[in-house]
């Protein structure tokens, strides 16, 4: 019943939450599924400010962290069949086995208790070019690049690689984590 009744409100909340203009973005509906997500897991889905400290702020340090992350995840979390996670929405941090989005979510995860701002780290929504399929990934800005941490590759690739492989369809805001857009705001 109590579960019910948050995928009842996450829905409410996916169909009336949007604001119908903003000014710097053009939003869209986030995913249904984010916005069950946010229920389950409200505190992935606010905003985060830097939290990390001073002496970590060299280039090497952020690099090594994200591909530890991205390897630790792509390595922890089984992948499900095809079929049976094709009509999955229930995205989870950590299952033991998932799809893309609970490869996404938890290196997002990961990544925000490592005090990493919710800023520069953005869910995105990419068509797959080679296949059509609907994948999700995780941006992560880092200085002036974009880049993607995929669970289909052990390499971290720069968005201008990955765009030939993906088409970006939606895109969280960085201004806001509850919000999504069609664009990719560079700055």
């Amino acid at each position: 019943m109590i579960r019910y009744a948050a995928s009842t409100l996450a829905i409410m909340y996916w169909i009336c939450g949007q604001p119908a203009y903003c000014g710097f973005e053009q939003q869209v509906a986030a995913p249904l599924s984010f916005a069950l997500f946010c229920v389950r897991y409200p505190e992935d889905c606010q905003q985060h400010g830097d939290l990390r400290i001073t002496d970590f702020r060299s280039r090497s340090q952020r690099w090594r962290q994200l591909n530890q992350i991205n390897s630790m995840v792509n390595f922890s979390i089984m992948p499900k069949a095809l079929a049976a996670s094709r009509d999955d929405y229930d995205w989870q941090i950590f299952p033991s086995e998932g799809n893309c989005a609970d490869y996404a979510v938890t290196k997002r995860h990961l990544l925000l208790r490592a005090g990493w701002p919710s800023s520069s780290l953005l869910l995105a929504e990419v068509g797959i070019r080679a296949t059509g399929e609907n994948h999700l990934v995780l941006l992560v800005r880092e200085g002036r690049a974009i880049l993607v941490l995929d669970n289909l590759s052990t390499a971290i690739l720069n968005v201008n690689e990955a765009s030939d492989q993906y088409a970006f369809l939606r895109i969280q805001s960085r201004h806001d984590p509850q919000l999504w857009t069609r664009r990719l705001t560079v700055s």
